[in-house]
């Protein structure tokens, strides 16, 4: 009896976050304490090598439930209402500029003729919804006009996550794109434009904040597992040795990066000194860079961004939790693998 009562006393104050990634499926389970702090109860992280676009079929859906069920018994996860992830290259986020004149009905009928143009996939296979950014009084005088965000997913982006939850008997409470959570986990309460860098080892995703509102966010697929590949063909190494190899050199100034580190660094530098660049252009211009995502480790990787024109900081994941003793050294080396999984936990509205 004692032992029910527990058990439910952790279901009722728990909530999972559940992050699938392209290479990794990272979990963790939060516990909301009566005073509005939080705690971590547990953690998973497993990689794994399923292609995951598209419609899951039943032999993907029973390959990523193997890992899921096989974490949440390993580390003993409690509760079962689940805040899952939406990949954010899955997810359409944009602004747009209308007529300051125009009403809500005529803005939806625009949005509605423009989507086969800008939406990823047929209009008619995404759910499309948009709301008015809070008045700017910069965006306004910049623009003359009103300025709006629009989201879209996928239908099969649903559909897949449906479905898994049920696979492993999981009680979803909400779907939320990466990037929200993430910005969850690192920037609120933030004020000013930030720019959430999220480097991954397929992709990367630049996404410009708002006083901690998401405006706009750009993907390219590209990411750190270049670096593997370039060292694997050079070094004539395994997968498992050019990974230990990207993260673990002792160096201590960029003079002693190998060219493959550099060159893959330099390409993420570009690529984020245009997206700084397109956002001045909009009334955006940002203050400072937060850097998220498995990309993190790679060594030298905050030395070579230490010059950048704008601060460039890494992502703080754990500020609001709090982590016992036992589990600080094995969370903290890898906390910016795991902000999305973090800020889907301390997801309120469920």
């Amino acid at each position: 009896m004692v032992l029910k009562k527990i058990s439910n006393f952790f279901k009722d104050r728990t909530i999972i976050g559940l992050d699938i990634g392209t290479e990794s499926i990272k979990m963790v389970e939060v516990m909301r304490m009566d005073d509005g702090s939080y705690e971590l109860l547990t953690y998973g992280v497993a990689r794994h090598s399923i292609d995951l676009s598209e419609y899951w079929d039943s032999s993907k859906l029973r390959q990523i439930s193997i890992i899921v069920e096989d974490i949440l018994n390993t580390a003993d996860f409690k509760g079962v209402k689940t805040v899952m992830s939406v990949q954010s290259k899955d997810v359409y986020v944009t602004t747009m500029d209308f007529e300051s004149s125009w009403t809500k009905p005529r803005i939806q009928d625009e949005i509605t003729q423009q989507a086969p143009y800008f939406l990823p996939y047929p209009p008619d296979e995404m759910r499309l919804s948009w709301t008015f950014v809070d008045e700017d009084s910069k965006i306004v005088d910049y623009t003359g006009k009103q300025r709006v965000i629009i989201n879209a997913l996928p239908d099969f982006v649903i559909e897949n996550s449906k479905n898994l939850l049920e696979h492993v008997n999981l009680d979803g409470a909400a779907l939320e794109n990466q990037t929200v959570s993430q910005i969850r986990a690192s920037l609120t309460p933030d004020k000013g434009n930030t720019v959430l860098m999220d480097i991954g080892g397929q992709f990367t995703t630049f996404s410009i904040v708002v006083d901690g509102i998401l405006r706009s966010s750009s993907h390219v697929n590209f990411g750190t597992d270049k670096i593997q590949a370039d060292l694997i063909e050079s070094l004539g190494v395994d997968m498992i040795t050019a990974e230990t190899f990207k993260r673990d050199m002792g160096l201590v100034n960029l003079y002693f990066l190998p060219p493959q580190i550099v060159e893959t660094l330099s390409i993420l530098k570009s690529e984020l000194k245009t997206f700084v660049e397109l956002n001045k252009k909009v009334a955006q211009t940002p203050q400072k860079v937060i850097v998220n995502g498995g990309g993190v480790l790679t060594v030298g990787f905050m030395e070579y961004f230490k010059n950048f024109e704008i601060p460039v900081y890494e992502a703080n994941n754990f500020r609001k939790i709090k982590v016992s003793d036992n589990l600080k050294p094995y969370v903290m080396p890898i906390a910016s693998q795991l902000a999305t999984a973090v800020g889907l936990s301390l997801r309120e509205e469920i």
